[in-house]
């Protein structure tokens, strides 16, 4: 029984909750309890619910996982009754799936409250990503696809979940925008396609059989009887004329491929970054920038060199080969039959060796995608590989994943010389066949005369470039439609944290926040903070204390919404951070991380980041404030000194002034400080606190910090240990806590200074 289909028995339980065939339009089988016992088992969606059966197996079930011969066979009986579950999916969000070792759980919030709805092997995970991506698609507006999509994709596509055809469609929009580009274009292929036409003809039959055969008949139409000379010059013209037609459309053609493809993938590459750039922080944290530059950079070139180079002229040459062999069997039907005898096996072959080019297209971008990552990994830590002595071990691990693209490319160039070599076959076979049976016809037969063979000839070898073309143009639609699928995949993503449709505006905001029952954890069942409740007052100074992992960044992530919580709320002056216009909460919410980025360009632009309109006094105002001024002043060009990308011509302490200074101009209401000062040495540390004692005021601000010291004009700190609040106060009623959880970090860090003052 294949997977995809639904049983008899699971039909008429969902009748039970008046959910027909006919109404599911998406479903994948599930096999796993939450207990973790295997199980029979489907996930059914309609336009309006979501329905879970489930089925206890009796003990000594034998269950086949993937590359079994035999898949649900020996538990098809269905020796129990299904459970079923039923949800409404106007009531669900954020669906997700949470990937463990070898099982998989399907969770999300259905009327508020976090719930898990569906556990499974690894062995349908394939199937319901797909299932889950369309169902993202459609809670956010868009259409639910039909099962029989689903089906179909699956059959047209190597675990993708989307059909070619469809990605094709999707991708060729991008060029047919622009339609006065594409008349001009086909105008040049119909020129440049007639002339290459007519050419054979005029130098075979006319000029050999009409007019140097000296056929009166012919030149007497033309008002030229007896005047072979002229006829002459007015081939010759002709045939010039042609050349120059030929010459020109080729000039407009590849001025307006140009324009359009450029154009074009212009317009991809944004909608890419776009999409890119509205996705959660999530999205990144287990890609690689090399892959992720992969896609947008060398797959966009890729679906332009088919679609410009490629799709055009598969319709010239395709019309040129039909067109040649319609005039081939006009002039002589045998003839034409011998030239066109082996294309059947042609195309035969072509089919057979076809599917393998989209599997080593696939391979080859893991390959490369593996390649950019390593050089981009090598490239932003080379002063940690230089410090370490890692030169040449980097190169042997660089070794490895080059060595893999140049095996992938090697495959895919024996496959495409299996196209090149049978094509020529075809040609070369059948241009002596052709030079064979014409020889003897003009000899022995006189069915023809030696114009029509020159003709023929001339035909014959006209074929090679469209033969040609079409010898390697299935590598080129391979490569394309797979990169084309992988751009659409960024595209097609669910950013986790979504706007609301009616946001709500955070007008003179006051900055008070408040946590309610907040948990969260990055994966389902691995809370990292648990059950935090703290209302954080306007303009209060909040300092969060706490060991290393204990979840104090993971909570100012959730104030600014960064990752949306999984159960409890969080307010920012009474409205639900979720309920919040994301612009506006970003606007009033600064943070300055220790974990610092400075982007490629100049220090003021850098500063001026979160304010662009700033002026150059402003600029400087928050340098100073930031204790940045000072050495911003001794760089070669001052403000306008250009940095490096992630500032590596500054030190840490620098690097994290200018993000200070860059919070400061952002002007917020909010201000989340995560081990602002954790780059500075002492005496910029006290420059800098000076500083945040004037930038606090009139502000709310959350303050994290292992450097206890920095946290004394707190106006109350809380203690985080284990996710949970377990101390809170000010810093003198933590600090008179025999074995708190404070107590102990302050005695640590005076003991620490105490012998650091011996030394």
């Amino acid at each position: 029984m294949s997977d995809l289909m639904l049983t008899a028995k699971v039909l008429n339980t969902l009748k039970n909750y008046q959910i027909d065939a006919k109404d599911i339009l998406l479903h994948s089988p599930i096999d796993l309890s939450f207990d973790g016992e295997y199980i029979k088992g489907y996930l059914v969606v309609t336009e309006q619910k979501i329905a879970v059966c489930t089925m206890a197996l009796p003990k000594g079930t034998i269950h086949f996982f993937r590359n079994a011969q035999s898949g649900d066979d020996l538990i098809a009986e269905e020796p129990g009754e299904y459970d079923t579950a039923i949800y409404e999916l106007s009531d669900i969000a954020h669906l997700r799936i949470d990937t463990f070792v070898g099982s998989n759980v399907l969770s999300g919030e259905y009327k508020g409250e976090h719930i898990s709805i569906a556990a499974f092997t690894n062995r349908y995970q394939q199937q319901m990503n797909v299932l889950v991506r369309k169902l993202r698609t459609y809670l956010h507006g868009g259409e639910l696809v039909a099962e029989e999509e689903v089906q179909e994709d699956n059959e047209k596509t190597s675990g993708s979940g989307k059909s070619k055809r469809s990605i094709f469609g999707r991708t060729l929009k991008y060029f047919l925008k622009y339609k006065s580009l594409i008349v001009v274009l086909i105008l040049t292929y119909i020129v440049n396609g007639s002339m290459n036409i007519a050419w054979p003809y005029l130098t075979g039959t006319v000029l050999f059989d009409r007019v140097l055969g000296a056929d009166d008949s012919f030149l007497s139409e033309f008002g030229l009887a007896g005047k072979l000379g002229t006829a002459l010059l007015a081939v010759a013209l002709t045939m010039l004329l042609v050349r120059l037609l030929q010459a020109l459309s080729n000039y407009l053609q590849i001025f307006v491929m140009a324009k359009l493809s450029s154009t074009a993938i212009r317009d991809i590459k944004n909608d890419a970054f776009d999409a890119m750039s509205r996705l959660s922080l999530s999205f990144y944290v287990n890609k690689q920038t090399g892959g992720l530059m992969t896609r947008v950079l060398s797959d966009s070139d890729r679906v332009r060199n088919f679609f410009i180079d490629g799709l055009p002229m598969i319709f010239v040459h395709g019309i040129t080969i039909v067109v040649t062999f319609v005039i081939m069997f006009r002039l002589n039907w045998k003839m034409a039959l011998i030239a066109c005898i082996l294309l059947p096996l042609l195309v035969f072959m072509t089919v057979k060796l076809r599917p393998g080019l989209w599997i080593l297209a696939g391979k080859r971008h893991r390959a490369e995608k593996a390649v950019s990552g390593k050089a981009n990994d090598n490239l932003t830590g080379a002063r940690v590989v230089k410090a370490f002595g890692q030169q040449d071990e980097e190169i042997k691990r660089f070794a490895r994943p080059s060595n893999n693209l140049k095996n992938a490319e090697i495959e895919i160039t024996k496959l495409r010389n299996k196209f090149a070599i049978l094509y020529n076959l075809v040609q070369e076979v059948s241009s002596i066949w052709i030079w064979i049976a014409g020889v003897l016809f003009v000899l022995k037969t006189r069915e023809i005369e030696l114009g029509v063979l020159i003709t023929f000839v001339g035909y014959v070898m006209q074929l090679n470039g469209p033969m040609n073309f079409f010898a390697w143009i299935f590598r080129m639609w391979s490569d394309s439609i797979n990169s084309a699928e992988r751009l659409f995949e960024i595209m097609d993503a669910i950013p986790e944290i979504q706007e609301a449709e009616d946001p709500v505006e955070l007008k003179d905001p006051r900055g008070e926040i408040e946590l309610d029952n907040v948990t969260f954890g990055y994966r389902i069942g691995r809370p990292v903070l648990k059950e935090i409740n703290i209302k954080i007052r306007e303009g209060e100074m909040l300092g969060i204390v706490g060991r290393s992992g204990a979840g104090k960044s993971t909570l100012v992530n959730l104030i600014s919404r960064l990752y949306d919580v999984n159960e409890g709320s969080i307010k920012i002056d009474g409205t639900d951070v979720k309920d919040l216009s994301l612009r506006d909460l970003r606007r009033n919410v600064a943070m300055v991380s220790q974990d610092t980025y400075i982007f490629m360009g100049s220090v003021a632009k850098n500063i001026a980041y979160g304010n662009e309109n700033a002026s150059r006094a402003d600029i400087i105002r928050a340098a100073k404030l930031a204790s940045a001024h000072e050495f911003i002043s001794r760089l070669p060009d001052g403000y306008d000194t250009i940095i490096g990308a992630s500032g590596k011509d500054l030190s840490g302490g620098e690097k994290q002034r200018i993000s200070i200074a860059r919070a400061i101009l952002a002007n917020p209401k909010i201000l989340i400080l995560d081990e602002a000062t954790a780059s500075v040495d002492t005496q910029t540390e006290k420059a800098i606190q000076h500083s945040l004692e004037y930038l606090v005021k009139g502000r709310t601000t959350l303050s994290i910090a292992h450097r206890l010291s920095t946290l004394k004009n707190a106006d109350r700190l809380i203690v985080i240990d284990g996710g949970r609040i377990v101390e809170e106060g000010t810093e003198e009623e933590l600090s008179r806590i025999e074995g708190g959880i404070y107590r102990t970090l302050l005695d640590l860090q005076n003991k620490s200074m105490a012998l650091n003052t011996e030394f």
